[in-house]
């Protein structure tokens, strides 16, 4: 599956999941509090483009994670991964235009304008 959950299950119910990218990219010393990091910033990035609140700095996030997890898959052969390249110009898009129509980062723009 792809996605935070079942990271968030499996350290719930006390088996802590460690991810094999961040083991590759950061060594085996720190592994599973590295993978439970970069989880959070996922899961609160997430929730954060969700609700329209500091998407650009969300899409900062996205967009770096994006790019790495695209060409590691690229470069590994992993065709699942190359999916993040179209997330990640997603990512590039609301990291430049931000959402200026259904944010709060828009409704607050427009009300430090008056």
């Amino acid at each position: 599956m792809n996605s935070c959950i079942p990271r968030w299950t499996k350290l719930i119910l006390g088996h802590p999941q460690s991810n094999g990218l961040v083991r590759s990219l950061f060594g085996s010393g720190l592994v599973v509090p590295l993978t439970y990091f970069f989880t959070l910033l996922e899961t609160l990035c997430a929730i954060a483009l969700i609700f329209g609140f500091l998407t650009r700095l969300a899409s900062v996030w996205a967009t770096v994670e994006f790019a790495i997890t695209g060409t590691v898959g690229l470069t590994m052969g992993v065709g699942a991964l190359t999916k993040d390249y179209a997330l990640m110009a997603g990512a590039v898009v609301l990291l430049l235009n931000g959402s200026p129509l259904l944010s709060i980062d828009g409704l607050l723009s427009k009300a430090e304008a008056r």
